[in-house]
């Protein structure tokens, strides 16, 4: 499904549908988690537990957002509403980084504490169906996203992955304690592993939604398909000042192509137009592309100079095509 063919209405109903879906799950994992790691002794569960419910909050931070982002492009808005989905990765990244630093918090505090008995089986069982439950809520949340080219559907997808993954140390901090129960504090250093995975998760959601709101460069494989396009392209001379930019996990382009001189303005327009049609085909994560029409002479030639035999043969022209 190309995201281009996606209305917005639609996209916002698929975003929404999803989140709602990885909402349900979130809270009977998070109940379960605190409920059973609370009877079972585990404190790297609840930690885990808190995690899924940290989930919810950034899930109604999606279908909040999503309502604006969503809309479409307006006076007050001319680019779209695409930075308030930034701006919902932002959040879901300071979200995130903030309950994994908690978990840390409480692990390192008990740490001093005496070392509580190893924790029962249960928390083992629970950890292996948080696992198993959010890597398949992943996977699918993370087509979903694909789909319709959603970075905050994304991010909740990798949100995800992050809680499947932090029960992981969990589920091994259970069985290593029941094997060797003379080992103390696996618990408390599984969990202290919980946030260390949390953290990093917090940290490929959030830079790369700041890099976007402060304008970073789009994305250099784009920038470098466009060049080849333009090459094989025999009516398009050359292409530089190539610019890009994210908007909502989108990309913005913008830069200069040179006809030949000759063209008339019309023909010129077409070629532009033309190509632009086929960016925007053949690159789904483009949502508009702005194009400043040149004429390849001397004076505007970048990627391919004029020789200095060029340059005089084109003075020579010149005066002599003056009245």
């Amino acid at each position: 499904m190309n995201s281009q063919d996606v209305s917005d209405a639609a996209k916002g109903e698929v975003i929404r549908s999803v989140t709602l879906a990885g909402a349900a799950l979130n809270i009977i994992l998070a109940v379960l988690k605190i409920m059973i790691g609370k009877l079972a002794g585990s404190q790297a569960l609840v930690a885990d537990g808190v995690h899924s419910f940290a989930d919810l909050i950034t899930d109604a931070a999606i279908l909040l957002g999503s309502k604006f982002w969503t809309a479409p492009a307006d006076r007050s808005h001319p680019y779209g509403h695409g930075k308030f989905e930034t701006l919902t990765n932002v959040f879901i990244g300071v979200m995130l980084g903030g309950v994994g630093l908690g978990i840390a918090w409480d692990a390192i505090e008990t740490l001093s504490e005496t070392a509580p008995p190893p924790p029962g089986m249960m928390a083992f069982y629970a950890a292996i169906a948080s696992i198993v439950s959010k890597e398949l809520l992943f996977r699918w949340t993370l087509v979903k996203a694909r789909q319709v080219q959603s970075g905050a559907l994304k991010a909740n997808a990798w949100h995800h992955r992050s809680d499947a993954l932090s029960s992981i140390p969990v589920a091994v901090a259970v069985i290593a304690n029941a094997i060797f129960p003379s080992l103390k504090y696996l618990d408390q250093i599984a969990a202290l592993l919980v946030t260390g995975m949390i953290l990093k998760a917090a940290y490929e959601i959030l830079w790369p939604a700041l890099q976007e709101l402060t304008d970073a460069r789009g994305s250099e494989e784009v920038e470098q398909h466009l060049k080849r396009m333009a090459e094989a392209d025999k009516e398009i001379c050359e292409i530089h000042a190539i610019r890009s930019r994210m908007t909502g996990g989108s990309i913005l382009l913008d830069f200069h192509l040179l006809v030949e001189p000759t063209l008339s303005i019309e023909a010129a327009h077409t070629i532009s137009e033309r190509f632009k049609s086929q960016v925007m085909t053949e690159m789904d994560d483009v949502i508009d592309v702005v194009i400043h029409i040149e004429p390849f002479n001397c004076e505007e030639r970048i990627e391919n100079p004029c020789t200095l035999e060029e340059y005089l043969k084109q003075q020579n022209q010149r005066r002599a095509n003056k009245p």
